[in-house]
């Protein structure tokens, strides 16, 4: 029998060890990231609440008063109006609001809604003739119960935060003229960065919406 010489067997070796390097997944960076995030919030004494500033293209993850992380986030095409006011304006509402509903989407990767309307949005329709005493009933009932609000009245809803199904990253340039706002309403943020807020937040958890 003809006898592999050692020097060859180490160089086969060598390739071997090689080969498995490069095909063996490397460290999770995402479940490195969720970790992290995981470390800092619970060291951090506080409430979880989510805060959108719209002037400054940012969401944030706060613990109490204190602020964990920042994400860039995007809004409503109809932005320069305001605050959302009708079904169709296409802006982003502004208030006080909590996660309402938690869910993958497969036009949005991933879908935290918000509660709006809220219960002062339901007044505006009510005194403008946009809903009915019914239709505002009933979002002022299920805002104080805590549950999701009416989407299919005048002053409109299924707004929430959620990513994006095109490969098209959101503009990583701290000026905000770069980050162009493309929703119906909502906020959108990167789908790595939502994975990391789908991760941490649940049904209920305070989401302030500021210009």
């Amino acid at each position: 029998m003809k006898r592999i010489r050692t020097p060859y067997l180490y160089l086969r070796l060598l390739v071997l060890v090689a080969l498995i390097s490069c095909i063996s997944p490397g460290p999770d960076a995402q479940s490195s990231r969720f970790a992290v995030l995981a470390a800092k919030l619970s060291s951090t004494a506080g409430e979880l609440r989510v805060v959108i500033q719209k002037s400054r293209y940012v969401l944030t993850l706060y613990k109490g008063m204190t602020p964990v992380k920042s994400y860039w986030a995007v809004f409503g095409k109809g932005y320069a109006g305001g605050d959302k006011r009708v079904m169709g304006d296409k802006r982003t509402p502004e208030g006080e609001f909590y996660i309402c509903t938690i869910n993958h989407s497969k036009l949005f990767y991933k879908f935290m809604g918000i509660s709006y309307p809220g219960i002062k949005h339901a007044i505006y329709g009510l005194q403008q003739g946009i809903i009915t005493p019914s239709e505002y009933t009933r979002i002022r009932k299920a805002n104080e119960e805590r549950r999701q609000p009416p989407w299919e009245t005048g002053v409109g809803g299924a707004v929430g935060i959620h990513g994006r199904t095109l490969d098209s990253a959101i503009k990583r340039a701290p000026d905000a003229p770069d980050l162009v706002n493309w929703t119906d309403g909502c906020i959108a943020l990167d789908n790595a960065d939502v994975d990391e807020i789908f991760s941490v937040v649940s049904l209920g958890t305070p989401v302030t919406i500021v210009p």
